[in-house]
């Protein structure tokens, strides 16, 4: 194995470190890792130009020959390995960075992690099935780690706005339901047009089914857990408080809206606009409670 494919797996692994950190999201390291590992293959590339042809790309990049001749480890260094800098590299940071923020923020980084490699693992597999006749064939890239992002999200939040691309378009609040229908879309696009152009999309569709099935075994107790701990049962306290027009229209929406982030909102701007009655300061929202700086406490649980 050349010196630079051994780098790469250093950066891999240094990747894997420092994501399972708390202080760190995994999401922004994986992008970063993914930038740099691609800048390594075009600097080892032949003209630094023939990016396929790089030693990384032709160390790393999963062949399905690998089933049979054990380099196993492929399917995994693959997902972080890319084939051009624009319509590859830079598209899929970007869907990362949509799909895997928000996922991460609600299932937790060990969830997402799990989300992220298992898709991307079931993702280059199945590509290595198809493509049994061809067993030298090159498949790279974290397409498949990143549609199960978007499956996930599917399963657990359809309801929930997130920002996408929708076409040629960046939307800052789609649902997801819409979003992956607009993925749905694309990929049969892809196989009925750009079949033959070396678009994976048999690794984005298996990802992306991966991503959906992981997120259903492991994300729907939390996402219970969050609704339940988000959603007060009892407003019964807040409802002194709500002595102006704006505060009892707040209260209603408190009352009847069913997405937990937006419940936060409105019951972060009731804190911040309702007057203590003990002082007359104002409060903040925390924990389920509203709490003024002179001790009192509100229980909207």
């Amino acid at each position: 194995m050349e010196l630079a494919s051994l780098l790469v797996l250093a950066i891999i692994i240094v990747t894997l470190y420092i994501g399972s950190r708390k202080r760190f999201e995994l999401t922004p390291v994986l992008m970063l890792s993914n930038l740099i590992i691609f800048f390594i293959e075009i600097l080892t590339a032949p003209g630094m130009s023939y990016i396929i042809y790089s030693p990384v790309v032709q160390d790393l990049a999963f062949q399905p020959i690998d089933l049979t001749n054990g380099k196993f480890y492929t399917l995994f260094t693959s997902m972080f390995l890319h084939g051009d800098f624009v319509a590859h590299l830079l598209g899929n940071m970007l869907f990362l960075f949509l799909l895997g923020s928000p996922l991460e923020q609600r299932i937790g980084k060990g969830r997402f992690a799990a989300v992220y490699f298992i898709a991307g693992l079931a993702g280059t597999l199945v590509m290595g099935f198809i493509e049994v006749d061809n067993p030298f064939i090159l498949v790279l890239g974290a397409s498949g780690a990143i549609s199960g992002a978007m499956g996930a999200l599917m399963i657990l939040y359809p309801r929930d706005q997130i920002p996408m691309m929708v076409g040629p378009l960046l939307l800052p609040r789609v649902p997801v339901w819409l979003a992956a229908l607009s993925w749905f879309l694309l990929s049969v696009f892809q196989f009925a047009v750009l079949s033959k152009s070396g678009v994976a999309w048999e690794a984005h569709l298996s990802g992306f089914i991966a991503g959906a099935v992981v997120a259903r075994v492991l994300g729907r107790k939390e996402v219970a857990r969050q609704e339940a701990a988000s959603k007060p049962s009892d407003l019964s306290a807040l409802e002194p408080l709500a002595t102006t027009p704006s505060l009892r229209n707040a209260l209603d929406m408190i009352q009847k809206e069913e997405n937990s982030d937006i419940r936060r909102a409105w019951l972060e701007y009731f804190a911040e606009h309702a007057q203590c009655p003990q002082c007359s300061g104002r409060m903040r929202y925390q924990n389920n409670k509203l709490i003024c700086p002179c001790g009192q406490e509100f229980n909207v649980r």
